[in-house]
């Protein structure tokens, strides 16, 4: 158990990580930006809703820290510690939300659990075929969720997951679907592509 929390780094990147990502959720809260969007101009967005990038990243760094040879011949199951990190990570940033929704946050809530479970299902979904590289893909799906996600008149596609409602049944289904998917790329590949 002490090799592989070492191997991971989960006792200094995680927390690393873990206490902006706390931190800003708590100190943002509802706070919106003007951004731009392509389909309908300038946009009041959360910030709160992208500070899940931070632990999609710190989860992509832990999960690429591996000792290959020993795993494989490792006697504990260490895919499935794997898949406890990621669990923990994604019930941290729940904690979190419910903690800034007692808070006064309005969005922050539930959401940033909801947002932080579909980002890291679809950060495993990629890593299982494009591997370290896979953690670009929850920053490209802010960047289209930002350019592309809203229509016309301000509305938000249900496609986005981020910026939803909190009652969104689709969003929730979206970001449950997606981090089981993950969870069982992880269990079936818990390697990278690029490990020989």
């Amino acid at each position: 158990m002490r090799w592989w929390i070492k191997a991971r780094r989960a006792h200094t990147v995680l927390p690393g990580l873990f206490v902006p990502f706390a931190l800003l959720a708590l100190l943002w809260q509802d706070t919106e930006l003007d951004l731009p969007s392509f389909l309908s101009g300038t946009l009041p967005a959360p910030i709160s809703a992208l500070t899940p990038l931070l632990l999609c990243s710190a989860l992509a760094l832990c999960l690429d820290s591996r000792l290959p040879a020993a795993e494989e011949t490792a006697t504990r199951p260490v895919v499935w510690m794997d898949v406890a990190l990621v669990l923990a990570t994604v019930l941290g940033a729940l904690l979190t939300g419910f903690l800034a929704r007692a808070l006064g946050s309005v969005y922050t809530g539930p959401g940033l659990g909801r947002d932080t479970a579909f980002l890291v299902g679809l950060m495993l979904l990629v890593r299982s075929v494009a591997g370290s590289r896979a953690v670009l893909a929850p920053v490209a799906w802010g960047f289209v969720v930002l350019f592309l996600g809203r229509g016309p008149g301000g509305h938000v596609h249900f496609w986005t997951v981020l910026f939803r409602p909190l009652a969104d049944p689709v969003a929730a289904t979206a970001a449950f679907l997606a981090l089981a998917s993950g969870l069982a790329a992880l269990l079936a590949r818990p390697g990278t592509p690029t490990e020989k």
